[in-house]
């Protein structure tokens, strides 16, 4: 099965490539005598009334063999064939044959992406979940369970629009128009500018955001009050609550609705509680469900028990890690990062490694070799008391297979995140269309951008060379994808294809984007490039493309060896 995973993931990629120059040469009526497959030995031809159409025994590439590739070909045909010669074509009509292979193979992935786009037949609505504390959200008086419906006067339906519309508008006025309870607002909100990256560099983002999350709390709580009612009958910290009285909870929010409709009557709570089952490599969890009664008491004239949201409250802190060293213990609850309010953990864990990753790129495009040593000022509630805790989390390196440099982030402290996503909402088909083509192309897009930037790492050394991989790796991959599923392997597909067409636009003899060179050197000549100076460029162009295969074969073996020594010894 993985051999036929990667004939399929190969097969495909060479066949949309090829397929993309025989269509253009076509349109152009350029005479196309074969459309190979793979190399060598010839395993099924088919001849069309002009074109011979193969597959051969080596599936590593393919090509369309043109009439009148070179000139030397073209000065021994009939008048009438040689207008049909590549040669004897313009040049932008050439470039356009050439550019069509590559091309076909970036048309690939929008496609693969478009069809999951357009299998989504629901979509998340622009309810919003949460208002995070500190946001532009939060100081516009946005609300969890307010409903967007227009922004800057445009209609939104989606969760998604909302998404777009945000992003692209950061430090600008906005105009939102939300409902709540029946009655329609229009605020003015600036979403505040937000960038991220990754520790190479490669994924760079910048957009809007105003503090907004589409799922709400799920019914997990903390002890906020640590001698409130709660505390006192016996809910812990980390309970989840199950159901009040008899009535199922799936939302932290229908917990202090159930505590204020109590009129201050107990109330019969049953919860899931977490217990430790220590082993040797590590530690488990299981849930024993208990039942606890709880009677609420008043305070400023509101019933309360003294629980919380989970998700800010430092669920466990390891002995040895960074956050017990700084200070930091079970059940702190983190309000601010460097001065700033947070209530997201994921919105602080961004923040925070976001910092890190530049921190990583700005060292090493100065190419200078230092450890690396993030510092953050976290406020925290531990009781009544408020603390500010110098936190320097763990920066740890390490090498994967191919000697490519990784970081890690040890903080040695987790978190109990709770989130219930609200139900999606039928996601009609025209609107369905638009929303996958767009999305299609720019995901296509921000991975060539990702692409090409790991081409020029690469050539900084800021990547190892042993990440390049021949048919060896690309098997290796097909095989997981495949393994996987479908969408997993199609994903594979789109990716590779991407790869495949950036590969191909290089500007190395024999490769696409040599031959659009050629083009356009004979462009500023005015005139054709002689044969032998093209011939020349082949030969240059084919001992690259051989030593680069040689170079991927060697770091797939090497990859592998520890397979062929397993084999030999279990023989």
């Amino acid at each position: 099965m993985s051999f036929i995973y990667f004939i399929i993931l190969i097969g495909v990629l060479i066949f949309v490539h090829e397929l993309g120059h025989f269509v253009v040469a076509k349109f152009f009526d350029v005479k196309v005598t074969r459309f190979s497959i793979g190399f060598g030995p010839a395993l099924f031809t088919y001849q069309g009334e002009e074109t011979e159409y193969a597959i051969c025994i080596l599936p590593l590439g393919g090509y369309v063999l043109m009439q009148g590739a070179d000139l030397q070909s073209t000065e021994e045909l009939p008048e009438k064939e040689q207008k049909r010669s590549l040669m004897a074509k313009p040049i932008w009509q050439r470039s356009l044959i050439v550019l069509a292979g590559p091309a076909a193979n970036l048309v690939l992935p929008v496609l693969i992406y478009f069809a999951f786009g357009l299998l989504q037949t629901t979509t998340p609505p622009p309810v919003i979940g949460q208002i995070h504390a500190g946001t532009p959200a939060a100081e516009a008086g946005l609300q969890a369970g307010d409903k967007i419906v227009a922004v800057d006067g445009r209609s939104v339906d989606y969760w998604y629009q909302l998404q777009r519309s945000i992003h692209g508008s950061y430090e600008q006025e906005v105009e939102l128009t939300y409902e709540r309870g029946g009655d329609t607002e229009t605020i003015t909100i600036v979403p505040e500018r937000f960038s991220s990256t990754d520790f190479l560099g490669l994924a760079r983002d910048t957009g809007g955001r105003i503090g907004i999350g589409l799922g709400t709390y799920g019914p997990t709580l903390a002890i906020s009050d640590r001698s409130g009612p709660a505390a006192r009958d016996g809910l812990r910290f980390f309970d989840r609550v199950v159901s009040i009285d008899g009535e199922p909870i799936e939302r932290f929010d229908e917990i202090p609705l159930a505590v204020q409709n109590s009129g201050g009557q107990p109330l019969e709570f049953i919860v899931l509680t977490r217990s430790e089952i220590p082993v040797d490599y590590g530690t488990f969890f299981h849930q024993d469900a208990r039942r606890v009664t709880v009677t609420p008491e008043k305070v400023d004239g509101q019933y309360t028990i003294g629980v919380d949201e989970a998700q800010m409250y430092l669920s466990l802190v390891d002995d040895d890690g960074p956050a017990a060293a700084a200070g930091f213990e079970p059940g702190d609850k983190i309000v601010a990062i460097d001065g700033r309010d947070t209530s997201s953990w994921a919105l602080l864990a961004d923040r925070m490694q976001n910092q890190i990753n530049e921190m990583i790129v700005e060292r090493d495009a100065a190419d200078e070799d230092y450890d690396i040593e993030p510092s953050f000022e976290i406020t925290v509630q531990r009781g009544d008391q408020t603390l500010t805790i110098d936190h320097r989390p763990r920066v740890i390196t390490y090498e994967d297979d191919t000697n490519q440099t990784h970081y890690r982030v040890d903080h040695g402290w987790q978190s109990m995140r709770d989130n219930v996503f609200p139900e999606p909402i039928y996601h009609p088909f025209v609107q369905r269309v638009g929303h996958s083509a767009r999305d299609g192309v720019e995901q296509t897009w921000r991975f060539t951008q990702m692409m090409l930037v790991g081409l020029v790492r690469l050539a900084q050394g800021r990547i190892s060379t042993e990440s390049i991989g021949g048919p060896i790796m690309i098997g290796e991959l097909a095989a997981e994808a495949g393994h996987a599923g479908v969408e997993p392997f199609l994903r594979m597909l789109a990716l590779i294809s991407i790869n495949l067409a950036i590969i191909n636009l290089l500007p190395i003899p024999v490769l696409d984007g040599g031959r659009l060179v050629l083009f356009a050197l004979e462009a500023i000549k005015r005139g054709p490039l002689s044969y032998r100076t093209r011939q020349i460029a082949a030969y240059i162009g084919l001992v690259l493309i051989i030593l680069l295969m040689i170079f991927a074969f060697k770091n797939d073996i090497e990859r592998n060896w520890y397979r062929v020594v397993e084999f030999f010894e279990n023989r």
